[in-house]
């Protein structure tokens, strides 16, 4: 039960393909039917684009389920291998660029602040780094909150 509801988006993706393919047939039977192109129009029209939304629409379900199953897939080996490496000690649960607590300022586009400035306070696209590290990158600063180990 719990493989045919992890699977259900593409069996409807199967469903859809196969009832715009019908409706594709039905659709070129109706118009073989006519002998002239007037009485054919409407056929091709009304089934046969019809059918083509009805079959783009299931092959685009099963792409998008499948793409979502292996990015699961991945992200969770991705993760079994941080686990691994962790317990090792090869990959150290802080990153390369740890700095000591007293040290540690936040590091923008243009300037560098303390970790509880206002300005950088619930905002996730800064990284943290030391003030000498700032300062040879030729950041300034902040002009608010005057991160300690600022040169002058």
């Amino acid at each position: 039960m719990r493989n045919w509801i992890q699977n259900s988006p593409v069996s409807i993706g199967v469903g859809l393909i196969v009832v715009g393919l019908v409706t594709i047939f039905l659709a070129w039977n109706g118009a073989a039917s006519k002998d002239f192109v007037e009485g054919q129009i409407p056929y091709v029209i009304s089934g046969g684009i019809g059918g083509l939304v009805v079959a783009g629409a299931g092959i685009t379900t099963i792409l998008v389920q499948t793409r979502r199953r292996d990015t699961d897939a991945i992200t969770q080996r991705l993760d079994q291998m941080i686990e691994a490496l962790q317990e090792t000690g090869a990959f150290p649960a802080v990153g390369p660029t740890a700095v000591p607590e007293g040290a540690l300022v936040v590091a923008g586009r243009s300037t560098f602040h303390d970790p509880g400035c206002r300005i950088v306070d619930g905002r996730d696209d800064y990284r943290p780094v030391s003030p000498d590290a700032a300062a040879a990158k030729g950041l300034t600063p902040c002009r608010i909150c005057q991160p300690e180990g600022a040169s002058a």
